[in-house]
């Protein structure tokens, strides 16, 4: 199907510390957006491009369906951080597919990917299962937390195409966040959110010690799904051409992957863990030396807008 790139001209209040807003058209189904964010003064590079966008939030019809970030400058990751590590755990290993380029300072600044389709998917039928279709909804909106750095720019273009037949709750990829208390060697994370189909936990390094897992186990209906050490994990994910430790990720992240590649046109859902009606979900975070602090998780599922 031919697609179109067209930019998203509805872009305001772009200033330092302030909350842009991108309203995208309703109608067409979208692929992914590319946004590009510059300032004039600042650290002069990718990673400061993505520290300077302290939040990012997607809303379909006024509720968030994705979000990064705390949008707070200090003491937590920010949006942009974590939108780039979301990105970078995808892409073939070795490579700088899914990554952002560019820098700040020069025009037009770092260009940063926001991907609704997933182009690391085996067939091309595949690669647009997710797309968002956007016929059915009411609103769809991108706003943007940035930081301090001075005379900000922020621009957005969109890759789209005409929808197929409309849905009543077409599918989508969410992601959420959520912070939980970090305490010793091992602790569990019983709080998770038992809604629609899990794909994907992603666990940052503890606030406190910045510690590594050692291990973490995932139990569902009382059951053992997933207890993995976190060696043989980041192996296994290599293996299967992702890439858990690339260039400009987080270090010391902890990637849970349920269903990275499996067919979305024969079966969505065949490789996602259904939590719908689910008795328990939970992890059993270890590590080597003791945690502290907070522990954050990026939650990726399939499910309905929120």
């Amino acid at each position: 199907m031919v697609k179109s790139k067209i930019q998203l001209r509805n872009v305001s209040n772009v200033a330092a510390s302030k909350t842009v807003l991108i309203d995208l058209p309703i109608g067409p189904r979208y692929q992914h957006i590319q946004l590009q964010h510059g300032y004039a003064a600042g650290t002069n590079t990718i990673a400061g491009a993505m520290a300077n966008i302290l939040a990012i939030r997607i809303k379909v019809n006024g509720k968030i369906q994705r979000v990064f970030g705390s949008g707070v400058a200090s003491g937590s990751n920010q949006g942009g951080i974590e939108l780039r590590d979301f990105n970078t755990l995808n892409q073939p290993a070795g490579s700088t597919a899914f990554d952002c380029t560019g820098v700040p300072n020069t025009a037009p600044g770092v260009t940063i990917p926001i991907y609704f389709a997933e182009p690391w998917r085996d067939t091309p039928a595949d690669r647009e299962a997710l797309a968002w279709p956007t016929s059915a909804w009411t609103s769809f909106q991108i706003e943007i937390d940035l930081g301090a750095a001075s005379t900000p720019t922020l621009t957005a273009f969109a890759i789209i195409d005409a929808p197929p037949a409309p849905s009543a709750a077409p599918f989508i990829a969410k992601v959420f966040r959520q912070q939980f208390n970090a305490s010793g060697t091992a602790f569990d994370i019983a709080t998770l959110d038992r809604r629609d189909y899990l794909t994907q936990i992603s666990l940052y390094p503890d606030s406190g010690s910045s510690q590594q897992t050692s291990e973490v186990d995932l139990r569902f209906n009382s059951q053992i799904l997933d207890e993995l050490t976190t060696p043989v994990r980041i192996a296994m994910l290599i293996n299967r051409d992702m890439s858990p430790a690339a260039t400009g990720r987080t270090a010391n992240m902890t990637d849970v992957v349920v269903e990275h590649d499996e067919s979305l046109i024969s079966n969505l859902l065949s490789g996602a863990l259904n939590l719908n009606g689910s008795s328990d979900l939970a992890l059993t975070v270890k590590a080597a030396s003791a945690m502290s602090g907070t522990i954050i998780a990026l939650i990726e599922k399939i499910g309905p807008p929120e």
